[in-house]
């Protein structure tokens, strides 16, 4: 790290990093990003499911208004970065058709499917020849599926590289390492 002192020091430059030190840069905070690739990593390979109903496990009911909150807010996200950066993020509102191939899969997607509803989300449970009928490409022996309209997605790559260049505009300073240990004096980071 240089000697430069920052009010905010982002270890890893994924997407939450990233989003982190474009917010906190925003407000007016000297911003750093310690990472060898911002917008490397799991951004690379990850699907980019932003799938809020359909990702509900047990257990994490008290966390789905938070989700739900965040999915409603995504749209006008994906739009600011764009307009910002000029970057198509490859956001679609396509919703998720999640198949069931065997027996298994078709009990975990009804329990899904229960708990879903019992939430009070909206998701339809179809038949296997409902979902060949959205989706012509499934195999024949596909037993059933959820449909969920209210899911979208996005492609993470392009979001991370959109991320990059908003983090450089506001003034984020990158440096391009792996951050080994992190030294800290009281409160504050200091090398």
């Amino acid at each position: 790290m240089s000697s430069r002192t920052s009010d905010v020091l982002v270890i890893g430059g994924g997407i939450i990093g990233l989003v982190t030190a474009w917010r906190a840069a925003q407000r007016g905070l000297a911003v750093t990003v310690a990472d060898p690739e911002p917008g490397g990593g799991a951004a690379q390979v990850a699907a980019g499911m932003l799938a809020a109903v359909t990702e509900l496990h047990y257990g994490e009911e008290t966390l789905l208004a938070l989700n739900l909150e965040s999915a409603r807010r995504y749209p006008a996200f994906a739009a600011e970065l764009t307009d910002l950066t000029g970057h198509d993020l490859g956001y679609r509102r396509c919703g998720t058709l999640a198949v069931a191939l065997d027996s298994d899969d078709r009990a975990g997607l009804r329990e899904l499917h229960a708990l879903q509803q019992r939430s009070g989300l909206e998701s339809e449970w179809l038949s296997g020849r409902e979902c060949r009928r959205l989706e012509p490409m499934l195999a024949p022996g596909v037993r059933g599926g959820l449909r969920v309209d209210g899911d979208h997605q996005i492609d993470p790559r392009r979001l991370a590289a959109a991320l990059v260049a908003a983090c450089e505009r506001a003034g984020v300073v990158f440096h391009r390492v792996r951050a080994a240990r992190l030294d800290v004096a009281g409160d504050r980071a200091v090398g």
